[in-house]
């Protein structure tokens, strides 16, 4: 989803807004990541983001978490690859932000919609829809004093939603229904 992150980004600009952008990650040189990555530099390229977008590679756990305390804003959209593959679940980077107090966008892509509940602790845009991500961005430019309520929903929802004591704890229970209808 990057390159449609980079292509909402690029259009906000056009319209004035001074963006900076951080990139976490790679590719790891498998041809699949590749055709990605030159996607990436197409997108880049195409809305000239290169000066104002910090693209430092993989990094440590530590290290994410740093830079989105340097930033306002976590744009993180999914799309299920040209194969079918999702890979699955919510990204942990979405719930750790979203528990940060970060406001958040992303997509309805697997279990991202469980983790954000569109317009209530995040926004969400379909699959490769740019616009919608791109007015996502703008209502968060254009409306700033209305970010507290949505983040202060999104890290209550997440703390009791995706605690890890309460996950394992209904795993627990899972398991032992289980056990008990053997």
């Amino acid at each position: 989803g990057i390159p449609f992150a980079l292509e909402a980004v690029g259009r906000l600009r056009n319209e004035g807004v001074n963006v900076q952008v951080t990139v976490i990650g790679d590719s790891k040189g498998l041809k699949r990541e590749e055709i990605e990555k030159q996607k990436i530099q197409a997108v880049l390229d195409r809305y000239d983001l290169h000066t104002v977008t910090h693209m430092p590679g993989y990094q440590p756990h530590a290290k994410m978490i740093a830079e989105a305390h340097q930033h306002h804003i976590f744009l993180s959209p999914s799309v299920a690859a040209s194969d079918g593959d999702t890979e699955g679940g919510a990204p942990i980077s979405i719930i750790e932000m979203a528990a940060s107090g970060m406001p958040i966008i992303s997509t309805r892509h697997c279990d991202i919609p469980h983790a954000i509940l569109d317009g209530r602790t995040g926004w969400l845009a379909d699959e490769r829809d740019v616009d919608g991500l791109v007015n996502h961005l703008r209502w968060l430019y254009k409306n700033p004093q209305e970010w507290r309520s949505v983040t202060d929903r999104g890290r209550q929802h997440i703390e009791a939603n995706f605690d890890v004591r309460t996950q394992a704890r209904l795993l627990s229970d899972i398991y032992q229904n289980l056990a008990d209808t053997v």
